[in-house]
């Protein structure tokens, strides 16, 4: 019989307990949220009546697909979104899975590579400065914050309204 369980954990009361004190998990989970909200904004701005689409009912990763496939986003984006989206799902599927500043920084850098802007460089230029300032949470920040910023100034190319004042 296959182990389904193989390299999970299953769940116990110290997964109940600890789950309001895990910020960083929870600003992802959150920032993934917005993430996707604004997905769903930048797609409707291209349905027409005719489409048979509902952007709520597709996954994040169709989402990104749609975005890309309608040229609302371009390839780096959409291959970072992605990268976000892998992290996310391996989060939720996996108890106790930590989010390592490794792990962040590197995205950070991904960001960056797709256009994201950050306000200081060090964010994703310099890790051990980056870690000494922002830590974990400050980088997960920093990395949805902007690029929830990003697709708004996207989105208001297109005709829709920025969203983050």
């Amino acid at each position: 019989m296959k182990d389904h369980w193989k390299d999970r954990n299953k769940p116990t009361l110290d997964h109940i307990l600890e789950l309001f004190s895990n910020a960083p998990l929870g600003a992802y989970i959150a920032g993934h949220l917005i993430l996707e909200s604004v997905l769903v904004q930048l797609i409707e701005l291209k349905l027409t009546e005719q489409e048979n689409l509902k952007p709520f009912d597709l996954s994040f990763h169709q989402k990104v697909s749609v975005a890309a496939s309608r040229d609302l986003i371009d390839e780096e984006m959409a291959s970072f979104l992605r990268a976000i989206n892998a992290l996310r799902n391996r989060l939720a599927h996996r108890l106790g899975e930590p989010i390592t500043f490794d792990v962040v920084f590197s995205l950070a850098q991904q960001a960056r590579r797709a256009g994201v802007e950050f306000s200081d460089d060090t964010i994703h230029m310099d890790k051990k400065l980056s870690e000494e300032h922002y830590r974990i949470e400050g980088v997960i920040q920093e990395i949805f914050q902007n690029t929830a910023q990003d697709l708004s100034f996207i989105m208001e190319q297109h005709g829709g309204e920025f969203q983050f004042c």
